[in-house]
C-alpha cells in the first residue's frame, strides 16, 4: 500500500499534486463531496447477484437485443407506464444529449432558468439553437419563474423548455402546480430532469397522464449510487420517446449496467432508505450551518447544499482539501452564484468536517 493509499485509508489527506509538481486531480482526494454522488456503494450482496448473472453471458457476443427490453418493461411497471413511454440511454448526461438532437434544429429556441445545470446550454448551443435564459432570484429562494419562462418561449418561439427539478445548483424543489401551469402554457415541449426526485419525495409521473409534451429524465446516478454505470431514462408520450429513440444508438446501454439496473430496481426499498439518511444529514448540516453568520443557506430537496458567503470562501476550499482531503464545489463559473459554494452530503464524519470548516470561517 502506497503512502498515500494509507493516509486515504487513515481519513488523512492524500496529496495535493503527483510526483512531477503537477496541479492535483480529483482522484487526489479521498472525499468526494463536489459530484453530488451517493455517499453509500451500491450493496455488495446486490453486487453479487448482477455479477452473477453477468457470469452467464457470453461477453464475446453482441446483445441479441438492440433495445434492452427486460430493463424497459421493469421501468415501465416500475413507472406505471407501457414500454412505448420509456427508454434508457448512458446516464441523465446521453439523454440530456438525445433530448437536444431530437427536438431542436439549427436556430430553433430552447428556455432554460439561469442557473440551472450547464450541459443544457453548453449541447444547445454545439447544435446552433438559440439559448435564452431567465434568471432566478435569490431573494425568492430561486423560485420558479413560470410567467417569464412562458413569455420568453412565446417571444423565441422554443421549441423546447428544460429544466430540473429539483434543481441544479441550487437544490430548489418546484412543485407539481408550477410544473402543470408551465407545462400547460407552451406547446414547446418541456424537458423535466428530476435526477434528485428521491431526495425531496415528489414524482411527476403524474403529470404524464395529463400533457403529451412533457418529458421526465431520470437516472439511477444517485439514489441508486450507479454513478459509474451510467444508466438513465426517460418517460414521455410514445411520439416524443420515439423521436428520442430515433436517434438512440443501436445497443445504448452495456449489458452489465442494464442488469445492475434491473436489480436495483427490484430492491428500490433498500435504496430509498439509504435515501433517507442522506436527507437527514442533509438536515443536521442545515441546522449547523444555516444560523452561521455571513452565510446564507438555501432550501435544498436534493442531496446537496447551496451556500453563499459575504466573501470569497476560497478559505474554505483550501482548508478541506489540506486538512481532511474534502473537496467540494465552487460555483464560480456561474455568474449568478458568486462566493457560492455547492457542498454533497456525504457520509457523518465528512460532514462534521465541512461544519466545522465553514464554522470556523464566519466566526473567525
Amino acid at each position: 500500500m502506497s503512502s498515500t493509499q494509507k493516509n486515504v485509508a487513515q481519513g488523512k489527506p492524500a496529496a495535493h499534486a503527483n510526483q512531477s509538481g503537477a496541479q492535483a486531480s480529483v482522484a487526489d482526494f479521498a472525499h468526494r463531496l463536489q459530484w453530488n454522488e451517493n455517499p453509500y456503494d451500491f450493496p455488495a450482496d446486490l453486487k453479487a447477484i448482477v455479477m452473477e448473472r453477468w457470469a452467464e453471458y457470453a461477453w464475446a457476443r453482441y446483445p441479441t437485443e438492440i433495445r434492452p427490453a427486460a430493463l424497459l418493461t421493469a421501468l415501465a411497471d416500475h413507472a406505471g407506464v407501457t414500454p412505448e413511454n420509456v427508454t434508457a440511454a448512458g446516464g441523465s448526461c446521453a439523454l440530456i444529449q438525445l433530448t437536444l438532437r431530437a427536438f431542436l434544429e439549427p436556430g430553433d429556441g430552447i428556455v432554460l432558468p439561469a442557473p440551472t445545470f450547464g450541459l443544457y446550454g453548453r449541447e444547445a448551443r454545439k447544435l446552433h439553437a438559440q439559448v435564452e435564459e431567465v434568471a432566478l432570484s435569490p431573494a425568492d429562494d430561486y423560485a420558479l419563474p413560470v410567467d417569464d419562462l412562458l413569455l420568453r418561449g412565446r417571444q423565441s418561439r422554443a421549441r423546447l423548455i428544460a429544466l430540473c427539478a429539483p434543481n441544479n445548483p441550487t437544490g430548489t424543489v418546484y412543485t407539481a402546480d408550477e410544473l402543470r401551469r408551465l407545462i400547460g402554457g407552451t406547446d414547446a415541449v418541456v424537458a423535466v430532469d428530476e435526477a434528485y426526485r428521491e431526495f425531496c419525495g415528489q414524482d411527476l409521473r403524474p403529470l404524464l397522464d395529463e400533457f403529451e409534451n412533457l418529458i421526465l429524465l431520470r437516472t439511477f446516478s444517485k439514489a441508486y449510487a450507479m454513478a459509474g454505470l451510467r444508466v438513465g431514462y426517460a418517460l414521455g408520450a410514445p411520439r416524443l420517446i420515439q423521436a428520442m429513440d430515433n436517434l438512440n444508438p443501436l445497443f445504448p446501454l452495456p449489458v452489465f449496467s442494464a442488469l445492475a439496473a434491473e436489480v436495483a430496481l427490484a430492491h428500490t426499498p433498500r435504496f430509498l432508505a439509504r435515501v433517507d439518511d442522506i436527507v437527514a444529514e442533509r438536515e443536521r448540516m442545515a441546522a449547523a450551518l444555516g444560523n452561521l453568520p455571513g452565510v446564507t443557506l438555501f432550501s435544498s430537496g436534493t442531496n446537496f447544499l447551496l451556500l453563499q458567503f459575504d466573501r470569497d470562501p476560497a478559505p474554505i476550499l483550501d482548508g478541506l482539501k489540506r486538512e481532511h482531503s474534502v473537496i467540494v464545489s465552487d460555483m464560480a463559473g456561474y455568474p449568478e452564484l458568486v462566493n457560492c459554494l455547492r457542498i454533497s452530503v456525504g457520509l457523518p464524519q465528512e460532514n462534521d468536517w465541512v461544519v466545522e470548516a465553514v464554522g470556523k470561517f464566519c466566526e473567525g
